[in-house]
């Protein structure tokens, strides 16, 4: 997985996050989130998760970015740190871990093996 297909989406920068929904109890497990920017709307997948947390969650809630964190990556501490406030429901552990930066409201620390964003069509 790279960092071209979020940057595709300038990382989801100032979209809002308006739905959070979670797969069925099975693996592998999905996290879904349903984000929005003026009239076109986005469904964030994160693919095979194995662990997640969710912090801050309000009734407004925009993204600074959402982003793949290596450990490398200056930020990297901070967002396992997170991570491990979440529950692991599994032995498994997933092989890219994501972190979705707020301005405002919910952050998420999200351990999973793949993404996928599909662009949604709005009601008519």
């Amino acid at each position: 997985m790279t960092d071209n297909v979020l940057a595709v989406w300038n990382h989801f920068h100032d979209w809002y996050l308006d739905s959070v929904a979670i797969g069925p109890n099975v693996e592998p497990r999905t996290l879904t989130l349903g984000l929005y920017l003026r009239d076109r709307r986005a469904a964030v997948t994160f693919e095979g998760v194995t662990c997640v947390c969710v912090e801050d969650l309000g009734m407004l809630n925009i993204v600074n970015g959402i982003h793949i964190v290596r450990l490398t990556d200056a930020k990297y501490a901070h967002a396992r740190a997170v991570l491990e406030r979440g529950e692991r429901l599994t032995h498994r552990k997933a092989g890219v871990l994501m972190f979705v930066y707020s301005t405002l409201g919910a952050e998420l620390a999200i351990e999973c093996d793949s993404l996928v964003v599909r662009e949604v069509n709005p009601k008519a």
